[in-house]
């Protein structure tokens, strides 16, 4: 019951947050603490494209909002198996690698698009664009305030995510 890491219904979910899944009375909390682990990074796992957003936390509390450090803190995105397996699954994409760096690159050029046309309206709420919380959340990635954090599975995979990186000069960090 208390899995709360992949919302799998969207593979777009920037504006899911770690710190609304978080239970800071799960014992692995008091664990990392006993064992001398003061502070962790945690959020979405590796179902969706933009999986949600990352927080840095303390792993001393009771109340998330009093051990948080940072958040956001990164941008979760995945690329390879993750992805590809959960919507091919659901038949829709993404279903190929392809498909995946394709619906990251449309989000990256809507929320320029986004961000853009709200600095244009400069604050006229007649001129500016319909809220969406989907790209107000991928805004301090297009302003490098956060990086994205990249799930790969292969080497062909960061490398697509590298490219990505250095066509919107974005921020990243790769894991696998």
């Amino acid at each position: 019951e208390g899995d709360d890491s992949n919302e799998e219904s969207n593979p777009v979910t920037p504006n899911l947050r770690a710190i609304d899944a978080i239970n800071p009375m799960d014992r692995t909390f008091t664990e990392a603490y006993e064992a001398g682990v003061t502070t962790v990074m945690t959020g979405p796992g590796s179902a969706n494209v933009i999986g949600g957003q990352f927080a840095i936390l303390k792993t001393y509390g009771k109340r998330v909002d009093d051990m948080i450090v940072k958040a956001p803190a990164a941008m979760k995105v995945a690329f390879g198996e993750n992805p590809k397996t959960v919507y091919n699954s659901k038949k829709q994409a993404p279903q190929t690698r392809m498909a995946t760096a394709a619906i990251l690159r449309e989000t990256l050029f809507k929320t320029i698009e986004y961000k853009e046309k709200k600095e244009k309206a400069n604050g006229d709420i007649e001129k500016m664009p319909a809220f969406d919380m989907k790209l107000e959340a991928m805004i301090p990635v297009i302003n490098r305030e956060i990086p994205l954090k990249a799930h790969a599975h292969r080497a062909d995979d960061m490398f697509t995510a590298l490219r990505i990186a250095k066509e919107f000069n974005l921020r990243i960090t790769l894991d696998h």
